[in-house]
Parts: structure tokens; sequence; C-alpha cells
């Protein structure tokens, strides 16, 4: 039994934190975890072609590799990865292999117009043999572990039936649908009714295959009420978490401005011990609003977190800030 089955038999619905560009790093896994974690934890999503030329030629730039770090706490933890050569897919998944993951998914999903004008992630829709051969690659390289998909429900159009039915048809493990359009982005509600039509196919077919849905749920609470509307195994929450990052817990819970000082303060020292000088501190700035928000005083607090150029100056800034003057 793989991993996406005993998940799926462990409860209804598992939960996963979805994948996040300069988001869902190494540290901010383990601070999701240490709060309320989910039942699976994917990395952001990794260029196949740039995981082959880090690997090659060992640049000075450790941005690739640094999005496939991960530690014990984070199990288990899925690799997700996106490109267009199928060769350098199976070289990939042989990379996530070698480092222990758990399970390697292959983004067929995002919408950056870069990307899709590039023929990669949802513009694969438009070009199902390349998506199979890369499933295959995957498949081959990744040996026993697990083989999943994250995708939307079309392109410029919902093609729920066609595209999702093709990739039911390849026989992955689990496939994450993302109830909208690339076209639609975040601008429309997500369409749970395609992601229930996902659930039905699947079952018509007779396939194991896992499905887990993903699209404007803020936590474990909306979540179950999702799952048992559509049917899904599984549900995936992504922003939610950034608005909440307890989202995960099984009750719902505030924390307290002090409870956010001090995770705040948790992540600045373990970014500081994981990274040093070799990541991008503005990146280090989109978790303040994860933590400083919703009580008097934060916007002010927030402001002033949000001027500093260093690590020492934020949690100087936090010392002078909060310490001196707790509301």
């Amino acid at each position: 039994m793989n991993l996406w089955q005993k998940l799926a038999k462990s409860r209804k619905p598992f939960l996963a934190l979805a994948p996040m560009e300069e988001v869902t790093d190494t540290v901010f896994r383990q601070m999701v975890a240490k709060v309320a974690r989910p039942d699976v934890f994917f990395t952001e999503f990794t260029n196949v072609e740039g995981i082959i030329h880090a690997i090659n030629n060992s640049p000075s730039d450790p941005s690739l590799l640094q999005r496939l770090a991960f530690t014990e706490v984070e199990r288990p933890i899925v690799a997700q990865i996106w490109g267009k050569d199928p060769k350098n897919y199976y070289e990939a998944a042989k990379l996530i292999k070698r480092l222990r993951f758990d399970g390697v998914d292959i983004n067929m999903g995002c919408p950056e117009k870069d990307v899709v004008k590039n023929g990669c992630c949802i513009a694969l829709i438009n070009n199902r043999s390349l998506a199979a051969k890369i499933i295959a690659a995957v498949k081959k390289g990744a040996g026993r572990l697990p083989v999943s998909v994250k995708t939307r429900i079309g392109l410029d159009k919902i093609v729920t039936e066609d595209w999702c039915g093709f990739l039911l048809e390849q026989k992955i493990d689990a496939l994450t649908v993302h109830g909208r359009t690339a076209r639609e982005t975040s601008d429309v509600p997500a369409h749970w009714d395609e992601i229930k039509k996902v659930v039905e196919m699947r079952n018509e077919k007779l396939v194991d295959t896992v499905i887990i849905g993903n699209g404007d749920i803020k936590n474990a609470q909306e979540a179950g009420v999702r799952s048992q509307e559509s049917g899904v195994d599984g549900v995936m929450i992504g922003r939610g978490v950034l608005e909440s990052i307890n989202a995960f817990s099984p009750q719902p819970a505030t924390l307290s401005p002090q409870e956010n000082i001090n995770l705040l303060r948790e992540h600045i020292k373990l970014w500081q011990k994981t990274w040093g000088d070799t990541k991008n501190f503005s990146i280090m700035k989109k978790f303040v609003k994860v933590y400083i928000k919703g009580w008097e005083g934060a916007g002010d607090l927030r402001a002033r977190l949000f001027e500093t150029k260093s690590l020492e100056e934020m949690a100087e800034v936090l010392r002078k800030g909060w310490d001196s003057n707790p509301r």
C-alpha cells in the first residue's frame, strides 16, 4: 500500500499543505508542523531542467536544490517538480528517490504565463503525448515511490472530464485537482462541482487513484465540509495557512498576539540556522503578515518589520516594539 492509499484509509479527508512558490520551504513547513501539522507536506515546485543543471554545474546560486531540503519532522513529504523534457524528469525523479522523499508530484497546473508559453505545466493539457511521456519517465525514475499529479480543470475553459479523464488513464497514484482553469487564476470561486466530477469518474473507471481537492479552503473545518460534498479523499490547503498558521488544527483556535510574536521569533532563528546568508532576506518578509495581524498595533509593528534589511534588524524591532510595550 503506497503513501496515498495509506492516507486515504487513515482519515477522510486527509489534509495536505499546498506547494507555494517562495513560501513552503523547509523552514515554513517546520513552523506549520509545530503549530498544527497537515497529514502530508509538499515542497515548493522545482524545475527539473534547473535540478539537472545544478547537479552538473554546482552553481553559486543554491536556490534550486534548497527547494529539496527537508527534515524528518516534515514527513511524509512529497517533492513537486515541473518542466518539459521527460529525460530530465527521469533524472530528477531518481534524485528525489535517492533523497528519500515519500513521493514525487508533477506540476501540471501552474497558470504562470511564461511557464504556459513554454509549453509546461497546464500547457500540457494541449500536448497529451508529452504529458504521458513525462508521467512514464517519472514513474521509471521514481521506482517504488508513488507518483502523483497536480492540475487544474482547464486552460482557457473547463474541460474536466476530458483532461482529468486522460490523467486518470495514466494510472497515477494520486491526482490533486485545483477547481479553476488557468485563465480564472484565483479571480473566481473554485468549482468544487467539477472536482466532484473527477471523483465520480475515478469511481466509474474503477481505478485506485486518490483524489485531492484544492481551492478556497481556509481550514480543516471547511475541508471536512467540502470532502463530504464532493467525496474527495483529501483536501489541500494553500493560502488558508497564510491567513492562519494553525489552519490544519482539528478545532478552531486563535493564537494570541504573544504566541504569534514568539512564532515569528522562532521562524527568524530557524531561517538563520537553515539558510544563513544564502537566501534573499526579502523573502522572509512574506512571512511577517502570517504572524503579525489581527490585533491593535499589529499594523504599525508589521510596517516597521517590513522596513528592516536583515534578520538581526527584524529581531531587534520585535524586541523593542513588542517586549517594551506588549498589548
